[in-house]
């Protein structure tokens, strides 16, 4: 059987670099030039077509959340023109785009309870904002189309700079005593996991907008943090955080958590509890400390 080709952007990256490593045998996987400036539609172009991508998984993005917040128009750049030099190709050629979005998009609409794919999209900051008018140019562009909405990524090597489980081993491992904050709500994910659940829609010729994330209920950063700690076994312990503490250039919503509601009426959610994927990913680490 042929395999499938798929161009990666963002191969280099937690999430893109995880899906390169984990889909080799399954997909022939092309990836940009590293450095490649995604917002040269003409550039992109070229490159795509002398690739020919049957499917093109985008990961790349601006994802400082509040780098974006400080540079807007570059946030529009990188995730909304650079999106859209991609949808381009796709619409013109039938190619399917899987587009890597983020329960962040949801914005403040609910306190408390998780989000599904139905609710209505309020987004509170400006990476939120790029990542959706991205989303809707996918939607009103193609027909095959995989918009993720992701939340809380971690995983890949130990060297990505978002890799917030690792970081959190460096900043408590000669401390007594680290901070977090217990405020806003979320879904901490494995990359692994989300390869995982890529693959099985992508396997099935599913198309749509799905979250997809750990399963969590109720978990603060606080927890998140909290149990890192527990499972590297480090003698620090972890308090709340006072609200001043991590001031930030952009308002996040508070709740960002979110349920696999169509995946699961599908009958296609492979999504694990958070705690144990959580447990997995950190005994990974601890082989490569």
């Amino acid at each position: 059987m042929i395999k499938k080709h798929v161009l990666v952007t963002g191969s280099r990256g937690m999430l893109g670099s995880v899906f390169v490593s984990m889909t080799s045998d399954l997909f022939a996987i092309s990836e940009f030039p590293q450095g490649f400036d995604i917002v040269n539609a003409q550039k992109v172009n070229k490159i795509l077509e002398e690739i020919k991508p049957d499917i093109i998984f985008h990961s790349a993005a601006y994802t400082d959340v509040d780098g974006c917040e400080l540079n807007p128009e570059k946030a529009h750049q990188v995730n909304v023109e650079g999106t859209n030099n991609l949808i381009s190709y796709c619409n013109k050629f039938g190619v399917n785009l899987v587009y890597i979005s983020s329960t962040g998009v949801y914005g403040d609409s609910k306190s408390d309870s998780r989000y599904i794919e139905d609710d209505e999209t309020y987004p509170t900051t400006t990476h939120h904002i790029t990542k959706l008018k991205a989303e809707k140019l996918v939607k009103s562009s193609l027909q095959k189309y995989l918009i993720l909405r992701v939340g809380w990524l971690y995983g890949g090597h130990i060297e990505h700079k978002n890799n917030f489980v690792y970081k959190r081993f460096l900043e408590a491992r000669n401390k007594t005593v680290i901070y977090s904050d217990n405020r806003q709500k979320g879904n901490p994910t494995n990359c692994h996991d989300v390869v995982n659940q890529v693959t099985l829609l992508l396997k099935n010729s599913y198309y749509g907008t799905f979250n997809c994330v750990n399963d969590a209920v109720n978990v603060s950063r606080y927890d998140y943090v909290k149990e890192i700690i527990r499972l590297f076994e480090l003698n620090c312990s972890v308090e709340v955080a006072d609200h001043n503490m991590f001031n930030r250039a952009a308002s996040v919503s508070i709740n960002e958590s979110a349920t696999n509601k169509k995946l699961t009426m599908l009958g296609l959610n492979i999504m694990p509890c958070w705690q144990d994927s959580l447990a997995r990913y950190i005994d990974e680490l601890n082989i490569q400390i």
